[in-house]
């Protein structure tokens, strides 16, 4: 939601912003009564027409309601969808193969005009861009050799601050055993390459990150499809099964912290059981932990590498999310692996940017990093709330809704006649950020799924586009 001073959208518009605010944070809850209209004209000194146009925009978009000769009070507050079902169907083992559909969506997703943006990831007013320009303007006039020349290790500060911040995820890690890499992918990537070979299979999550689904096939891997709870991730229990013949399964990629698309979070309880069942079945963890910082909670989640007592997880992170998305920073803990990994890299693409790492060291060290953490979180919260009532609101019934505690996405099931494929390319030619099911598995069960994603500041431009899109869905499933 744009601050009451944007003086980008209409005054009545920023009145209105400061009372749902105020609703949606719980300050105001259903059935208080709201100032009247000349309250609200000596608070914000704007005219009574401008007033009403802000209770009625909030009217429609059901968070106030007007009750004859009493004035306006907040509304009952709409159910929550139910959570989209659990598919326990087992897949099989398989190649995977390239997909249009992938394509068309990763070259859609530079559309300036789309709202919500297809990436996940925050909006640049919700970034610590003037911080990071300051600082990067410090740093080349301090350090102007970093343009001329490269550290194969990258940079020491920033594999400092790494380990130092590990200790808040439940595991100690020395700066000497960190790999920096060019953003989450490429950790990913190497972690893949240091744990398997061509041929292997590799469990996953169903659905699945269609970026990871891309780098198991660009390494002529095979993938075994593990069914997921939206809530409580990855059936520990069916992967039980999968790998109960030896050798089976060479190695697992999970995001036990807020998963992308289901924004699940993993119990402790079933992170210990998972990390029990990979020592004592031989197969690898590949965990990635990019969205472990977003929690909404009071306390950050531990990592799967924290109770790795075989030091053969491979904890994989990135800055990418939630920091600096172009500056193309990640990192990887590959544990006994390290050997391997750190082979890789040099022949895949020796190091990174050296000016960019050492920048974003001292924003963490100085504290820059905690304080726009603490930011992040609270507006993504807010704003999956936002979201999560803007899909009640505006798509048909029969639709189910995840309920993330964390993260950037919101992952929803369509009632089973519609297509997400047609919803996808109808939205992409209304500048409608979405991502279609479809990419996120090598079956068809999740072809009626769409994700959409909540890092961006709730705006009446974005209602629109919410309920267009819930019109879409519903045309779809007519």
């Amino acid at each position: 939601m744009n601050a009451p001073g944007d003086l980008g959208l209409p005054l009545y518009h920023r009145v209105a912003g400061e009372l749902e605010l105020a609703i949606t944070a719980g300050s105001l809850r259903t059935g208080d009564r709201l100032p009247s209209v000349r309250q609200l004209c000596q608070q914000h000194g704007v005219s009574a027409s401008t007033v009403t146009l802000a209770y009625r925009h909030l009217e429609n978009r059901a968070l106030v309601e007007a009750r004859p000769k009493s004035g306006y009070f907040v509304a009952p507050h709409r159910q929550p969808l139910p959570e989209p079902q659990i598919d326990t169907r087992m897949g099989r083992a398989g190649f995977v193969t390239a997909d249009d559909l992938t394509r068309e969506f990763l070259y859609g997703s530079d559309d300036p005009l789309a709202a919500p943006s297809f990436c996940p990831m925050p909006a640049r007013e919700l970034l610590p861009e003037a911080k990071l320009r300051h600082l990067m303007a410090r740093m080349n006039r301090l350090h102007p050799e970093y343009a001329s020349r490269y550290q194969i290790t990258g940079s020491a500060a920033l594999r400092q601050e790494v380990a130092r911040r590990s200790v808040g995820a439940g595991v100690r890690l020395r700066p000497e055993e960190i790999i920096l890499t060019n953003g989450g992918t490429e950790a990913v990537f190497l972690a893949l390459r240091s744990a398997a070979k061509a041929g292997d299979t590799i469990a996953i999550e169903s659905p699945s990150y269609w970026m990871l689904l891309e780098i198991i096939r660009s390494l002529g891997m095979r993938s075994i499809e593990i069914p997921t709870h939206p809530r409580e991730g990855i059936s520990v229990e069916a992967l039980d099964l999968a790998t109960q013949t030896p050798g089976a399964v060479k190695a697992c990629v999970v995001i036990p912290n807020f998963h992308n698309p289901l924004g699940s979070l993993m119990p402790v309880a079933s992170k210990r059981r998972l990390v029990a069942l990979a020592a004592e079945r031989g197969f690898t963890l590949v965990e990635t932990d990019i969205y472990g910082e977003t929690y909404f909670g009071d306390e950050r989640p531990p990592v799967l590498k924290s109770f790795d007592t075989q030091d053969d997880v491979i904890l994989c992170s990135a800055f990418t999310k939630t920091v600096a998305p172009g500056y193309r920073v990640g990192w990887l803990a590959p544990g006994r692996h390290f050997k391997t990994a750190q082979s890789h890299k040099f022949h895949t693409s020796i190091t990174g940017s050296m000016l960019q790492q050492e920048v974003l060291a001292e924003f963490i060290r100085d504290g820059g990093y905690d304080h726009h953490m603490r930011r992040l979180r609270a507006a993504l919260k807010l704003q999956s709330q936002q979201m999560a009532d803007a899909v009640a609101r505006h798509f048909p019934v029969g639709c189910r809704l995840s309920r993330p505690q964390g993260g950037f996405m919101l992952w929803i099931e369509l009632p089973p006649q519609v297509d997400s494929r047609k919803v996808f390319e109808q939205a992409r030619a209304e500048h409608i950020g979405c991502a279609p099911g479809a990419t996120f598995s090598c079956s068809t069960r999740f072809d009626h799924f769409l994700r959409v994603h909540y890092g961006e500041p709730w705006t009446p431009k974005l209602d629109a586009h919410l309920r267009r899109l819930g019109q879409i869905v519903a045309e779809q499933a007519a």
